[in-house]
């Protein structure tokens, strides 16, 4: 079970079930079984996953007038943040509806893609997303189409092109 924090109400929009793989990921982060994580346990497991382990990034989670260590509540707290700021679960259901031209629950993968990459986000969200953290977002929820679809454009995607099954994956960040 989750740890009870005298914040836990910070954590009411985010799925029991990603609380739930959060935490299991700071117990992967603490090599040292001592709840909590360093810069050190930080920069190893981001450099093993091939992402910016630079002192730029590293001071996003440790700056220099805070602690040496996370503990759960400070590393959840770091994750959830910036989930505040995704859209109403409505808003982006309406968004991937505009892609799936044959209300299947499917998206064309490449189109879906290029679009991602394309969009700029908004004043003052952050940074875009890189093609290697679009791939690994599209790639849990891909699938093969049926033949004859169609994508956004309204002309044949080749058969059984590869999908985004935006249904499931509102399935899993909805709780």
């Amino acid at each position: 079970t989750l740890p009870a924090f005298a914040n836990a109400g910070n954590y009411s929009h985010i799925p029991p079930s990603l609380l739930r793989t959060m935490r299991e990921s700071f117990e992967v982060l603490d090599t040292s079984s001592s709840n909590n994580i360093t810069r050190s346990d930080l920069t190893s497991i981001l450099e093993q996953l091939g992402l910016d382990a630079s002192p730029s990034t590293l001071n996003g989670f440790f700056p220099a007038s805070g602690p040496p260590t996370l503990n759960l509540a400070k590393f959840l707290d770091q994750l959830t943040e910036p989930m505040r700021e995704l859209s109403e679960k409505e808003e982006l259901m309406a968004a991937f509806a505009a892609f799936d031209v044959d209300d299947s629950g499917q998206i064309d993968l490449g189109e879906l893609r290029d679009a991602v990459l394309r969009t700029a986000p908004e004043r003052g969200v952050g940074a875009s997303l890189s093609e290697r953290e679009v791939d690994g977002i599209l790639g849990e929820f891909a699938g093969r189409r049926a033949f004859g679809a169609k994508g956004v454009s309204g002309k044949e995607v080749g058969g059984r092109g590869e999908v985004f099954k935006y249904r499931d994956f509102m399935a899993s960040v909805g709780g």
